[in-house]
């Protein structure tokens, strides 16, 4: 199924971007959810990793897979982080060093966790510099 969903790119902009979607989506207020209150900062449209103020979301799936291989593990891990960052809690100490502790965004638990299981559970957008940067490139 194709779905077209417009969102704005960040909090202080109000020209939608036209993202189309091919694979099905399980939770699409999930994926509204995402953009709305982390892409701000986790944006996977940067062209470079010199751009970016935050890591990519699919970089933090993939350290949460690999600590909390269980979905309700994952999904409680993530909601706690969040929920109250901490710099003892963060599984990203490289990032937390770069850009610092993220603030606690003002999301509703309820939406948090949809949020959350979304990335848990779909393929994530990345940005075009990802598989080189995966691979040891900057």
């Amino acid at each position: 199924m194709e779905v077209d969903i417009l969102f704005p790119q960040s909090t202080q902009e109000t020209n939608p971007v036209k993202i189309s979607q091919t694979e099905d989506i399980l939770d699409p207020e999930g994926l509204v959810l995402l953009k709305r209150h982390c892409y701000a900062c986790h944006n996977p449209n940067t062209a470079s990793h010199d751009e970016i103020i935050a890591p990519p979301i699919e970089g933090i799936k993939s350290h949460y897979s690999k600590a909390y291989p269980e979905k309700n593990l994952f999904t409680e891990a993530m909601v706690s982080f969040v929920q109250n960052p901490q710099t003892e809690k963060a599984l990203m100490k490289g990032p937390v060093k770069r850009f610092g502790l993220m603030p606690k965004p003002a999301v509703s638990e309820d939406e948090l966790k949809k949020i959350i299981i979304y990335i848990h559970d779909q393929k994530l957008e990345v940005p075009v510099w990802w598989a080189d940067h995966k691979n040891g490139g900057n």
